[in-house]
């Protein structure tokens, strides 16, 4: 499984052409969103929704309901028990790591042998070996 990490699914919807060739070479079905991601990309909306001044109050709530039904085309993995333990271990040892989601996200994919895809790899280098990450925004399809 290809777990997309958020900024892929910010040029997915900019139709990014080599994200695109990417896509045609693999199974919709093998593509998947991390329960993580979809918390991070909510948790923004939901923050713009509910802050909003009234000028920007019902194009905030449209955003918000264009992001939910945008979100609903993917597969989505949720992050369980195994991937809890995956991520102790993770903490244990990158106790300077910062960001905690790309830890859950780096224990999802440890769990469940899944890719990530980012483009963001220096953020899941020391987490995960080379072969369970990917970038598809800047490296061309082989």
């Amino acid at each position: 499984m290809y777990l997309w990490d958020a900024n892929v699914l910010r040029h997915y919807g900019e139709e990014h052409p080599t994200l695109l060739l990417h896509v045609q070479r693999v199974t919709w079905a093998e593509i998947a969103i991390p329960s993580v991601v979809v918390a991070e990309v909510l948790r923004g909306r939901c923050e713009f929704a509910l802050k909003a001044p009234p000028e920007k109050a019902a194009f905030a709530h449209s955003l918000l309901v264009e992001t939910q039904k945008f979100l609903t085309q993917f597969n989505q993995i949720l992050f369980d028990d195994k991937c809890g333990k995956a991520l102790e271990d993770l903490k244990r040892l990158h106790k300077a790591h910062k960001k905690y989601a790309d830890l859950m996200i780096a224990a999802m994919a440890q769990v469940g042998k899944h890719v990530v895809i980012t483009r963001n790899q220096k953020d899941f280098e020391s987490l995960l070996p080379p072969n369970q990450l990917a970038n598809w925004i800047d490296d061309e399809p082989r």
